[in-house]
């Protein structure tokens, strides 16, 4: 008889005993991965319901770990700006307050002045250049390349491959104080005879720039005709007529009285006027700009007048055009920019243009074939800098932590430490105390942007504080959602040790009873049974 083995007598039985005996077996292999791994199941597969649960846990945290070591590297960021940004705002603030005391003592503050405020601005040029882990702080959303041109350049400027010259903010100043100086140093007038010249005609010739491009443009032009008091000044006034300079002459046929004096005006380039009053006198102090000495004749006497006539001009000119000159020109030097600009074809500073005959004629754009253009970073027009650069602190908030070297507060106050730099006296006369004043009104209004203008560099410091303070609460927030994240997940994945080992033993004892009991069964036979 044919037997299907399937279905023959007793083997579904067989059949049964045995896969509960892999089952047992199965499940001891499971549970001793358990206890070896503290893991339910070494795949999601094994999790059952809860996988999908797992694999959504898992997603976020590595979201979150993400999200942390952002924050962590923003706020070392910030840290690091806040503080360049807080010693720079200082720089500027202490400037300020230095050029205020030293007014009373100008002749004896303004060399030592001069060198510290050199250093300042190295200081400054050199903060603006701080990295963090190799990525630079203030270059905008370009956090590879180095923001600010070094120090030596920006100052004593380079050479380009040519081998000429590239100038930097010592020649860009230089040149625009010459401009407006003139080769006498006095507002670009011609004073007849020379001031180093004995005067031996009783009279003084005063000359506008004889330039007709350059008169009006650069340095003083004479307002009108001098006001004399006394019998013995005289003067004639001759106006100007295209392209002859205006001029006026002083004589003095007799000796004046004490007190006999000339008043004139002058015209500066920006429309407003200076005054000028000169007086006879016994005496006076060598230096003065205010008073002339009588002589022993009329021509000695307008000798001194003379001499007094030149120290006025170059003092006036000096303590206005040379210390605005050089305001302006430090001002347009730091709006450079590589990138900025429409296009980004770049932001050229203003620099001095000249005629064939070598005379300053107005302004024109500089290049950076024969400038050096200080700011090489991102400047974007329309987008602010604390935007440049930012922290994804979660799946949809961001915190912006960006910074420009080249911000507006920044620039005035890198502009009026190089003003003091470049033009506070460096010779004691009666024009220091006015030069030193006409430095507190230029560079003191720039080096306000320090802290008191809005905005100001304090202003970002606060910006980027408010930025850390915000990362360190989405970090706080986020370690909170971290922790209940894992602790669901690991009520998943994670196999409680007690309870795996009391299910351990009790499938222990259940598998080996049953392997007895299948021995035992597997030696009975009709003899030992009927026996």
């Amino acid at each position: 008889m044919t037997t299907i083995t399937p279905f023959a007598a007793g083997s579904y039985l067989t059949t049964r005993n045995a896969a509960q005996l892999t089952t047992l077996k199965n499940q001891l292999n499971d549970l001793s991965n358990q206890v070896s791994s503290g893991q339910v199941s070494q795949t999601y597969g094994g999790l059952g319901a809860g996988r999908s649960t797992a694999l959504g846990a898992q997603a976020t945290l590595s979201a979150l770990g993400g999200y942390a070591a952002a924050i962590t590297a923003g706020q070392t960021r910030t840290s690091l700006a806040v503080t360049s940004l807080t010693q720079l705002a200082s720089l500027g603030t202490n400037a300020r307050q230095t050029l205020d005391n030293g007014l009373q003592s100008a002749a004896t503050s303004s060399v030592a002045g001069r060198s510290v405020a050199l250093g300042n601005l190295q200081t400054a040029l050199d903060s603006l250049n701080q990295s963090a882990a190799g990525n630079y702080l203030f270059g905008g959303s370009d956090a590879s390349t180095q923001p600010v041109v070094d120090v030596e350049t920006v100052l004593n400027g380079t050479t380009n491959s040519q081998g000429k010259p590239v100038a930097g903010l010592t020649a860009v100043i230089a040149e625009r104080v010459d401009a407006e100086l003139g080769a006498g140093g006095n507002g670009r007038l011609t004073q007849t005879p020379s001031p180093t010249s004995p005067n031996t005609t009783s009279q003084v010739t005063i000359t506008d720039e004889a330039d007709s491009q350059t008169r009006g443009v650069f340095g003083f032009t004479l307002a009108g005709a001098p006001t004399v008091t006394g019998s013995a000044l005289t003067q004639t006034y001759t106006p100007a007529a295209s392209p002859k300079p205006a001029s006026f002459t002083l004589g003095l046929p007799t000796q004046p009285n004490e007190g006999d004096s000339v008043t004139f005006a002058l015209t500066l380039p920006d429309g407003s006027s200076k005054t000028l009053t000169l007086t006879a006198a016994a005496s006076t102090a060598p230096a003065s700009t205010t008073t002339f000495t009588i002589g022993s004749s009329a021509a000695d006497t307008m000798n001194n007048l003379s001499t007094t006539l030149n120290k006025a001009l170059t003092g006036l000119a000096n303590s206005t055009l040379g210390v605005s000159a050089a305001s302006d020109a430090a001002s347009s030097f730091f709006t450079g920019s590589v990138h900025g600009g429409t296009g980004g074809a770049g932001v050229m500073p203003q620099r001095v243009a000249f005629n064939a005959a070598g005379n300053p004629t107005g302004y024109k754009s500089a290049t950076a074939a024969d400038t050096v253009i200080w700011y090489q970073g991102e400047d974007t027009a329309g987008t602010s800098a604390i935007d440049t650069q930012s922290v994804q602190i979660s799946a949809s908030a961001k915190i912006g932590t960006g910074a420009r070297a080249n911000d507006t507060a920044i620039q005035n106050v890198l502009a009026g430490l190089a003003t003091m730099a470049y033009a506070l006296p460096t010779t004691s006369d009666n024009s220091t105390t006015a030069t030193y004043q006409a430095v507190i009104d230029q560079a003191g209004s720039l080096l306000s942007s320090a802290d008191t203008t809005n905005p100001s560099i304090q202003d970002t410091v606060t910006q980027l504080s408010l930025a850390s303070a915000r990362l360190s609460g989405a970090s706080t927030t986020n370690a909170a959602t971290q922790n209940t994240v894992q602790n669901t997940l690991d009520g998943i994945e994670q196999a409680p040790t007690e309870e795996v080992i009391a299910k351990l033993l009790d499938v222990q004892n259940r598998l080996q009873a049953s392997y007895q009991i299948t021995a035992t069964l597997s030696k009975l036979s009709l003899v030992n049974y009927i026996s």
